[in-house]
């Protein structure tokens, strides 16, 4: 029997322009069938359920977000939080469908039903970039007075935020805007951005 000649990543393509259009809930095998415009059976060959494809479209997003990421932990751990801020902003100006994978977060991907492959290499690649972010973490706390806490919200949580609004919404992630949030991460870690008068002593920790 020969293969089908869809391309696996065009299908996923057309998977994530149904969960952009209706939700990780939208993303069913008869609607991406429709969507890619391709023979069930070139759907199954290589997704033999949903929770296969949902695996598949995860992890893809992962990958194509973490993969540019890994090199910007090196060097001085301010210029790199600014950095990776700033590569998520544009990541996400650049591959908003992919950033609406991940924005809708990874149980609305039915994990727990995934291939044991899928899962695992999941698993993997979570604690690797994990291990990264704590040690960019150890390296911003050793050279800067912030807390865990306050690291984790300006070098993590804050770039999502800026772009949570835009793709939420549906609308282009502005050009200016990693460079804005790299500028508000360096200034927040260097103690001379928002609350920079607050002193240490105040400071929640983690």
């Amino acid at each position: 029997m020969p293969r089908p000649t869809h391309d696996t990543s065009a299908i996923l393509d057309a998977a994530v322009r149904v969960l952009g259009a209706g939700g990780a809930g939208a993303v069913t095998m008869a609607a991406v069938i429709r969507e890619a415009g391709i023979p069930s059976g070139s759907l199954y060959y290589r997704f033999p359920d949903r929770s296969t494809l949902l695996a598949a479209l995860w992890n893809r997003a992962i990958a194509s977000y973490h993969t540019a990421a890994y090199p910007l932990f090196d060097g001085d751990p301010v210029d790199a939080a600014a950095a990776l801020g700033a590569y998520t902003v544009r990541w996400c100006r650049s591959e908003p469908g992919h950033a609406h994978v991940l924005l809708a977060g990874r149980s609305r991907f039915d994990p727990e039903a995934w291939p044991a492959a899928a899962r695992e290499a999941e698993a993997a690649e979570s604690a690797r970039w994990d291990d990264a972010i704590r040690g960019l973490t150890r390296r911003l706390r050793a050279q800067t007075s912030a807390s865990t806490t306050e690291i984790l919200l300006v070098a993590v949580d804050l770039p999502y935020a800026a772009v949570r609004r835009y793709l939420s919404g549906n609308r282009p992630v502005p050009p200016d805007l990693a460079d804005v949030v790299a500028g508000l991460v360096r200034a927040s870690l260097r103690g001379d951005g928002p609350g920079a008068d607050v002193p240490v002593g105040t400071r929640t920790g983690g």
